[in-house]
């Protein structure tokens, strides 16, 4: 048993002598007992998140798609496939690699659903057949110093794009830990997607309507689309880290100090 099941059976543990003290078959013999303990705490977790104003309910269904996606219990492919779904290429060589299902049309029986992915970094749709995808590895959780924790690159995606819209525009100052939050998310986000952090940047700010799409990569078009965001958001498209701010987490380390010549 890993160190973490060992942990979730220590829970499970004082969960059951709390409910049933010296009453208990005890959990770890009997499957009946156990199976209703497990039942027991996910409600009552949920009813304490709901509770504490805690997503926790998103957060137990974004679980149960990922193991639907890894093949779980329900293993029909139309299951592992689906909106929103995170997706990867099967060919592990194909740049960018990973991103959501936006469209799906399918194209008669025994035949591949087509497609349309939205690849973060990328703003042009990216057009495939589910036999060339695959569940995507999964992206670690993020805890933000502003916005929460970021559970899946799905949920990464949605906070950079908030960012984005709520820093303020026309400032010469923006909130440090807002732009750490932005910096650590996109740099993320980035190697999960395999594009680049300054694309997730230009990315976000037209998923949020205020620029037009431009070519792929750092373009003029993209610094002129900056210049009406604070100097540290112009610095991360242009390449550069934001100084570091004190908060209560470490800010990401400055990857290029230096502004990248032209």
């Amino acid at each position: 048993m890993s160190e973490r099941m060992e942990a979730a059976a220590l829970a499970l543990d004082a969960y059951e002598q709390h409910l049933f003290g010296d009453l208990a078959t005890g959990h770890r013999t009997d499957h009946a007992e156990a199976e209703g303990l497990l039942h027991a705490l996910v409600v009552d977790l949920i009813n304490y998140g709901e509770g504490n104003r805690l997503d926790v309910v998103d957060l137990l269904d974004a679980l149960v798609q990922a193991r639907l996606d890894r093949g779980g219990a329900i293993t029909n492919p139309r299951y592992s496939f689906r909106l929103n779904t995170e997706v990867q290429f099967r060919n592990r060589d194909a740049e960018p690699h990973r991103g959501f299902i936006t469209e799906l049309k399918s194209s008669g029986p025994g035949q591949n659903a087509e497609c349309v992915l939205r690849i973060p970094g990328i703003i042009d749709p990216q057009h495939t057949t589910t036999s060339q995808l695959e569940p995507a590895t999964r992206m670690a959780p993020i805890l933000t110093r502003t916005c929460g924790t970021a559970y899946s690159a799905l949920d990464a995606e949605d906070t950079i794009t908030e960012l984005i819209t709520r820093l303020p525009r026309h400032q010469p100052e923006a909130d440090p830990h807002a732009l750490a939050d932005l910096t650590e998310l996109s740099a993320a986000l980035a190697a999960w997607s395999g594009t680049k952090p300054e694309w997730m940047l230009e990315h976000a700010r037209f998923r949020a309507g205020e620029i037009r799409p431009v070519p792929d990569g750092l373009s003029p078009a993209a610094r002129r689309a900056a210049a009406g965001f604070p100097n540290d958001i112009a610095a991360l498209l242009a390449g550069e880290q934001p100084a570091p701010s004190p908060s209560s987490r470490p800010d990401p380390p400055a990857a290029n100090p230096h502004p990248r010549q032209m």
